[in-house]
């Protein structure tokens, strides 16, 4: 294993790290639930890791943290918040430089997604739930492009 694959091992392990401990005790309650800064992790990961180690860190990383606190949600955060991972890391990698910031488009996944889980396991939520979770992500992807473009020079992987 070379240098590079060891840093990005780390910088991976550190993110999904950080990525569950904002999501499980970063909390603000909310009368339905509760607002979280997890999705920062999500989206900070899929910015500054390649394309797989943020799809697993922003899954993980999740899931882990719904595991600790609503297990019912964990197979569909490791899903939704892996998706969005990987449409936003594709995005960033690959639109043009003026374009780049239609990679926050993704964050539209995490609501889209959970409102359907919500759905088919408990109906009338799912409304109640997605103006929390459409902001909780928006602000985790506002955020984590604010945080990257102040770190772009000193975290590489």
């Amino acid at each position: 294993m070379n240098d590079r694959a060891i840093r990005r091992l780390a910088a991976a392990g550190v993110l999904c790290a950080v990525t569950f401990v904002l999501t499980a005790f970063m909390r603000i309650p909310l009368p339905a639930g509760y607002l979280n800064l997890g999705d920062f992790g999500v989206f900070f990961a899929a910015l500054t890791l390649p394309t797989g180690y943020a799809v697993c860190v922003a899954g993980l990383g999740s899931m882990l943290a719904d595991l600790y606190s609503f297990p019912v949600y964990a197979p569909a955060t490791l899903l939704i918040k892996g998706l969005a991972a990987l449409l936003c890391s594709l995005l960033w990698r690959r639109l043009p430089q003026k374009l780049r910031y239609l990679a926050l488009l993704s964050a539209l996944l995490i609501p889209v997604g959970y409102g359907i889980f919500e759905w088919f396991f408990f109906r009338a939520y799912a409304a109640v739930d997605f103006l929390p979770n459409l902001l909780q992500a928006t602000v985790g992807a506002g955020l984590a492009i604010a945080v990257r473009k102040l770190t772009k020079d000193r975290f590489t992987v």
